[in-house]
């Protein structure tokens, strides 16, 4: 009979970073595991029927927002609390588990606690992202995080990160942290041969439109370059939906460069668009690790990314540059670098999918 896994995720199981490298696991493990999911949205997600086909069950405990935002926020410290109650009783009544995986940052402090007063014996908080340094917020913010941490790490078996900076800035300096690399899908993500020729400037970004992918600032980049190559063409892939991505389409009218750019929806081929691109963009504010630089490589592009992005991802393709040097220096360092034109695969085998999954397994063994 095999044993249980209750994942719990940040959000939904949309597409995107964190529920694609949980279905990575529930598709790889499935044969020694049944796998269960809570998740934090009320509509269907883009993976909930491929998740159902494995046997588990989808818990559903939607975030809630307020207009008011004290309350909004009172509601954020809280939720580990509510995440807590909710966790414990999903464990009486469906478990037991073998293994509870947390990949919903500080509010796993919650679940962590459940897990361990319900003696499941193999309890993992997993953190995705990188955060702002804890002396930046404010006093509540910072109390919080402490709360959490301290939570987390004497419930936790394993705090594992996809990166070192994601596991210092979400579990302190705890020195029994261990980095787990996101991994990408090599068989997707394998170039045509020889390398596909593309001629001129074609930059592509992938990633959901908000602030923290900061596509605004890709557009002001966009700009720049358009004054000196008026043929450059970028490619955006990703959901628009929201107020950001209104942003975006109200600039691209404002900046007369509808005609250099094609916009894709998240569910669109990104290795065939990554194929007929020479240069990713990544000038994101802050990212936990950025398996989209590893995928880019993988299929021989240079990357631009923002120096907040975990050089663990480089492979010997990316160059780094400071969102502080503003739009001008990132076309210029682009334009002076003419071996975008000559596309060159980088090894990015350390982020095999076999690999992460023999960590993920040895993990839930309790190795």
């Amino acid at each position: 009979m095999k044993e249980k896994v209750l994942l719990v995720s940040s959000g939904g199981l949309d597409k995107s970073g964190v529920p694609s490298v949980l279905m990575n696991i529930v598709q790889g493990l499935n044969d020694r595991y049944v796998f269960d999911i809570l998740v934090h949205m009320d509509e269907e997600g883009y993976f909930d029927k491929k998740f159902l086909s494995y046997g588990g069950k989808i818990f559903r405990l939607p975030k809630k927002h307020f207009v008011f935002k004290p309350f909004d926020r009172l509601y954020e410290l809280l939720r580990p609390t509510i995440l807590y109650k909710y966790t414990k009783r999903l464990i009486k009544e469906n478990g037991p588990y073998k293994v509870i995986h947390c990949n919903n940052d500080f509010d796993a402090s919650g679940c962590i606690k459940a897990a361990m007063e319900e003696r499941i014996p193999v309890r993992i908080s997993h953190t995705h992202k990188t955060w702002k340094n804890d002396s930046e917020m404010g006093l509540l913010t910072r109390l919080y995080r402490t709360s959490c941490r301290k939570a987390i790490q004497e419930a936790a078996t394993a705090l594992i990160g996809c990166s070192s900076s994601a596991n210092l800035s979400t579990f302190g300096g705890d020195s029994n942290t261990q980095v787990v690399f996101n991994p990408y899908d090599e068989k997707r993500f394998t170039p045509s041969t020889p390398l596909k020729k593309v001629s001129g400037l074609n930059l592509i970004q992938v990633g959901y439109f908000n602030k923290i992918k900061n596509q605004l600032f890709t557009l002001d980049v966009l700009r720049e370059l358009k004054k000196k190559l008026p043929d450059v063409h970028l490619t955006f892939i990703g959901d628009r939906t929201g107020s950001y991505g209104e942003k975006v389409e109200k600039k691209i009218l404002e900046y007369e460069v509808k005609d250099n750019i094609t916009l894709l929806p998240a569910d669109a081929d990104i290795p065939k668009e990554m194929n007929d691109s020479n240069i990713l963009l990544l000038p994101s504010v802050n990212e936990g690790f950025g398996i989209v630089l590893i995928e880019a490589q993988a299929m021989g592009l240079h990357c631009i990314a923002s120096d907040t992005v975990p050089q663990e991802t480089d492979r010997g393709g990316v160059k780094y540059l400071s969102l502080t040097s503003g739009p001008e220096f990132w076309a210029d360092s682009i334009l002076s670098d003419k071996c975008f034109l000559e596309k060159k695969v980088q090894d990015c085998s350390p982020f095999s999918t076999a690999s992460f999954l023999d960590s993920i397994n040895k993990l839930y063994s309790g190795k």
